[in-house]
């Protein structure tokens, strides 16, 4: 395939696995960063519309604690924010979300803490790699021992491991260690490999999902 080619049908993959849960906006409302501002007890979203970047979602999290480490949860992902302003990259997928703050020292996380509401745009040429599956599917985890060494070419890798017949393309946010690719067949992502660095310039293919029938 061409590169004009390949580019052209990224785009169109683009369009065809988009989160269904993305919705329209009027240009100039969102913002480039997540705002949050946290006390521990309460989340409030002051930047309801947020565009994503190619690497995820920036989120400046204003902890007015004074002495205390809030922890920063999404549906996907966390970390922690110690007081003041952090900057924090999450890979929130495009459409509805939420985030929360709550002290590490609370002994029910999971049950109490106020969750904010906010929306994702997707970022320009967006894949989704969500893999859509009428009927069943199948995940599965790699597990290597220390030390081991990967392929040094994930997307050759991947085109040799999808059972299905279709295109294999790139997909979702462009994190540093981590590479994701799908199989789509008429239009619709099938299969999902996930691959890590194992940091000797090789992948490592650490992550399947597909659909069993």
């Amino acid at each position: 395939m061409g590169r004009a080619a390949a580019i052209a049908l990224l785009f169109l993959l683009g369009g065809a696995c988009a989160d269904p849960t993305a919705t329209t906006t009027t240009a100039g409302d969102e913002s480039e960063t997540l705002e949050i501002r946290c006390d521990g007890e309460t989340t409030e979203v002051l930047t309801p519309i947020v565009q994503a970047q190619r690497d995820g979602v920036h989120v400046l999290i204003q902890n007015t604690l004074a002495t205390e480490t809030l922890s920063v949860s999404t549906e996907t992902a966390g970390d922690g924010a110690p007081p003041g302003e952090t900057t924090l990259i999450f890979p929130i997928s495009p459409g509805r979300s939420r985030i929360r703050c709550l002290k590490e020292t609370e002994d029910h996380a999971m049950e109490n803490g106020d969750w904010g509401s906010f929306e994702v745009l997707a970022p320009e040429g967006w894949i989704s790699p969500a893999v859509e599956c009428p009927g069943g599917m199948y995940s599965g985890i790699g597990d290597y021992v220390a030390g081991a060494r990967g392929v040094e070419d994930p997307l050759l890798d991947a085109e040799k491991r999808f059972r299905l017949e279709g295109s294999v393309v790139e997909a979702g946010y462009d994190i540093s260690g981590q590479r994701t690719f799908i199989n789509v067949s008429e239009g619709q992502a099938k299969e999902s490999l996930v691959y890590a660095s194992d940091g000797f310039g090789g992948w490592l293919q650490t992550e399947s999902s597909g659909c069993s029938d």
